[in-house]
């Protein structure tokens, strides 16, 4: 079952910079993983610091494997004590 996840980023105003340049590292290394079929990043047009990913995983399991990769585990340690907010919701389509 496909597996879809949108994962809000609100980033502190001092780290801005350092973890834009985050998000943008880990896009082609995940877009490469088996199993993803969709790995997006957006930015909110009225609130700058506030990111928004968009990504659809061929299963549970693809993305439970995305979660243990090595560029994925570096990113999110990364992002320790530099965001205001993460809200990751995982979701599946229902009509």
């Amino acid at each position: 079952m496909e597996i879809r996840v949108v994962a809000t980023v609100i980033v502190k105003p001092e780290f801005l910079s350092e973890v834009s340049d985050a998000l943008h590292e880990v896009i082609e290394p995940s877009r490469q993983e088996v199993g993803c079929l969709q790995y997006e990043l957006h930015r909110d047009i009225d609130h700058p610091e506030t990111f928004v990913f968009y990504e659809r995983w061929a299963s549970k399991e693809a993305l439970l494997k995305h979660n243990d990769t090595k560029h994925f585990v570096n990113f999110a340690q990364h992002l320790e004590g530099k965001l205001v907010a993460l809200d990751i919701k995982r979701l599946k389509s229902v009509a």
